[in-house]
Order: C-alpha cells, then sequence, then structure tokens
C-alpha cells in the first residue's frame, strides 16, 4: 500500500509539479511585441451635478420610472397622494439613492475639498424608495451624467504617473471608462488629484466613495521581462544569443516599467557620448535572451 501512495505522489510530482519547476528555471526567451499598463490603486469620491427633491406634503408617492432612467424635460417623475406635480427641469438621470452630501460634493466646490475634512464626513448611501412621505423628506434626485468626477489625494511616488490634461481609463468592476486628468494641485504633503469623465457609468448614482485602479499610462511595443536586464559598465542590456550560439552583452534603452516588465527601445536607439549622439544597436524582436543573466 504504501509503495503504490508513494508511486503515486512521484507520478503526481512528474505530471504537475516538475513543468512548472522547470518553466520558472528555463534559461532563454524571445523578444517579443507586446504592451505595458502603468496603474495605480485609488481611494476617491464621486462628484457631479445633481439636485435633491423634497416632499411637498405628506402622502403617498406614486412613482413612474425605475432608478437610473434618463428622463427629458419636462416628464413628470412620481406624485404625492395624488397631486404635487414634480417634473425634470432639463434632460436628467432619475435616482432614489441620497447621501445628504449632494451639495458638498459639486463641480463648483470640490476644488476647495480639505482631505481632513472629508474624512470625517459619515458618508452613507440610502435608497429612499417607498410607500409613503412626510412632508419634506427626500424623494428623488436628478443629475447630469454628462459630465462627472472623481476627486482624490495621491502620495509623491504615485503623482509622477499623472499627468495634467492627459488620458487615464477608470476601472471599475469589469468597466473601464475613458477621462481626463483635470487638476494635479500641491495639497500638504500629498497632492490632489481630479479627472473628469464624460462617460456614462451605471452606477453612477449609487456610489459616493470608490475603490479603482487608474491606468494612467498604456504603451505597446518590445516588451523584455526584468528578470533578463542586467548592466555593464553602468549601462543597462540583456545577453542576446548570436550565430555562434554565444551570448553577447546588448544595450537596452527602457522607455518605460511596471516593476516586473519593461518596455524598450527597437533596433536602435540614440544616445549622447563624448558630446556626440550616437546611434547605439539594441535588441530586435524574436532576439533570444538570457533569462537570468546573472547565472551567466
Amino acid at each position: 500500500m504504501w509503495s503504490f501512495l508513494i508511486s503515486l505522489g512521484v507520478l503526481f510530482t512528474i505530471i504537475y509539479v516538475l513543468p512548472t519547476v522547470t518553466g520558472a528555471l528555463e534559461q532563454t526567451s524571445f523578444v517579443e511585441y507586446g504592451s505595458i499598463e502603468i496603474e495605480d490603486e485609488i481611494s476617491g469620491y464621486l462628484v457631479r451635478t445633481e439636485q435633491v427633491y423634497n416632499a411637498q406634503r405628506d402622502g403617498e408617492i406614486q412613482y413612474f420610472f425605475e432608478e437610473g432612467t434618463f428622463l427629458r424635460q419636462g416628464t413628470k417623475v412620481l406624485t404625492v397622494a395624488n397631486s404635487g406635480n414634480y417634473k425634470t427641469p432639463e434632460n436628467l438621470v432619475l435616482s432614489y439613492y441620497i447621501d445628504g452630501l449632494e451639495s458638498v460634493f459639486t463641480p463648483e466646490t470640490m476644488m476647495d475639498l480639505k482631505q481632513e475634512e472629508v474624512k470625517k464626513l459619515d458618508i452613507e448611501v440610502k435608497n429612499t424608495k417607498r410607500k409613503e412621505t412626510l412632508k419634506g423628506e427626500p424623494l428623488f434626485k436628478l443629475l447630469d451624467n454628462s459630465v462627472w468626477y472623481i476627486a482624490f489625494w495621491a502620495d509623491d511616488d504615485d503623482i509622477v504617473k499623472y499627468k495634467k490634461d492627459g488620458t487615464i481609463y477608470l476601472q471599475l468592476s469589469d468597466t473601464e471608462i475613458k477621462g481626463t486628468t483635470k487638476e494635479l494641485r500641491e495639497s500638504g504633503d500629498q497632492w490632489f488629484v481630479v479627472l473628469e469623465f464624460n462617460r456614462y457609468y451605471e452606477d453612477l448614482a449609487k456610489l459616493r466613495t470608490v475603490e479603482a485602479s487608474v491606468i494612467t499610462s498604456k504603451y505597446e511595443g518590445l516588451v523584455i521581462a526584468n528578470r533578463s536586464i542586467t548592466a555593464e559598465n553602468g549601462k543597462p542590456g540583456v545577453y542576446v544569443k548570436d550565430i555562434n550560439g554565444e551570448y553577447v552583452f546588448t544595450p537596452v534603452s527602457v522607455i518605460t516599467s511596471d516593476g516586473k516588465y519593461s518596455l524598450v527601445e527597437s533596433s536602435s536607439y540614440y544616445e549622447e557620448i563624448n558630446g556626440e549622439n550616437t546611434k547605439i544597436a539594441t535588441v530586435d524582436a524574436y532576439d533570444e535572451i538570457l533569462n537570468h543573466p546573472e547565472r551567466k
């Protein structure tokens, strides 16, 4: 019985474990075209133009539209106790999610937001849809989804990823939304950042705070794993296999890196040497390079 279990363990190792280990120990790889995305993880606050409408009287509510409906100007939203016309003043999106901070996070006042003050806010978004209401209670809100913002604070290490008026991509759940970096401003020992968007997002009205990834740059070109990059005489490079099967140090010019992979110049690049702009030969697509040059 024991010999059978041992044999089974050996067989499992050969089939499943060994290929993984040997894959990690592969000595060479080929330079290929690919892409690199520079990302930043943020905790931000949604800012939009929105108006809350309160009940003008007590009574039973009759709803005509669902959450997130885009309403044309003059559309009747609901009635209270069979009276009281609540109509949209212009083309806007309807929402029943309210947090009471609609007048705090506005496009007109967002540049005055202070991190220490915002952190103290008790933010709780509630669905106000119900059967009855009392006078003065919030019923719904209308918001402009044609332009909206996310405001947050970033450290010095992260702010270098952003460029004012530069294109960014916000990743929320399975959705990617294209936007622009509208504002970069020093705020104490951090930076205040505002991202602007003009694309529709279906959960926009339901959220005030977001945890999201922001792609600040997208690059395409030759991609090399950082493990393959070494240095010789102070210059970064890789070891490329020549026609004789020997591995020769070849300098590379790194355009950008995500910490694991680097995007590099292809074929050649220029470098100033002794006051002259000198052409340097570098890697090409499909060059075979050492994965771990330190073992050479």
